[in-house]
């Protein structure tokens, strides 16, 4: 199985098989794996990482490791469909966006899509991007599409960047997007945090609340 770094090319990337929906992985080294950058510290809170309506799947909460804030994301489809083939669902190849502005610290691909209902448990997090927002916290989305990224390691990202497409890579069983929020980077050392959400659309009104298993989910522009 092909694991690489995009653009620069990292063996800390190329270790970053890490803990994904459920499984843990091996150590990773602590030297930073992309180039620091002087931004500024970001101190406010975390948007959507999506755009259009979208459900909450599946929240963490039950863990004691990165993941306890955890949620996963699909597609809100008034009619879901589901078959053999990830472009059978309506989350498969959506945008996934930054969800605050940092630095990009990890930015892995090269994992391939599952077929659904089949698990990648060796490279759990499949294809994934982790962003450095400067202020302690560490945002993770998992499980993109290969060859979807559009970042690579030591790039400065804004709110809303697109990062890469939705995809069914790593410990996964259907499209869908992972999102946590952590304080390092490497998933496998650090402790989950938080997420701090800006306002957003939650059942139908505004909502900063935190996110649970069923909501619906809509960004505020």
């Amino acid at each position: 199985m092909l694991v690489r770094s995009v653009g620069l090319v990292s063996v800390f990337a190329l270790a970053a098989l890490l803990t994904g929906c459920g499984s843990s992985g091996g150590p990773v080294s602590a030297a930073p794996a992309y180039a620091p950058q002087a931004v500024a510290a970001y101190m406010g809170g975390y948007r959507l990482p999506v755009d259009g309506a979208w459900r909450v799947h599946r929240t963490h909460y039950e863990m004691k490791n990165d993941q306890a804030f955890a949620v996963d994301l699909v597609v809100d489809a008034a009619h879901p469909r589901e078959g053999g083939r990830n472009s059978d669902y309506p989350s498969y190849d959506q945008r996934v966006l930054a969800d605050g502005p940092g630095v990009v610290a990890l930015a892995v691909e090269g994992v391939p899509d599952n077929e659904p209902n089949v698990l990648n448990g060796y490279a759990a997090h499949g294809n994934f991007v982790v962003i450095d927002h400067k202020n302690g916290e560490f945002s993770l989305f998992a499980h993109l599409i290969p060859g979807s990224l559009r970042v690579r390691p030591g790039q400065v990202v804004g709110m809303g960047h697109e990062l890469g497409r939705c995809g069914n890579s790593g410990n996964s069983t259907m499209p869908h997007l992972h999102w946590q929020v952590m304080d390092a980077y490497q998933p496998n050392l650090a402790k989950a945090r938080p997420i701090r959400l800006i306002e957003y659309e939650k059942n139908g009104a505004r909502s900063t609340g935190r996110l649970e298993r069923g909501d619906k989910l809509l960004a505020v522009p």
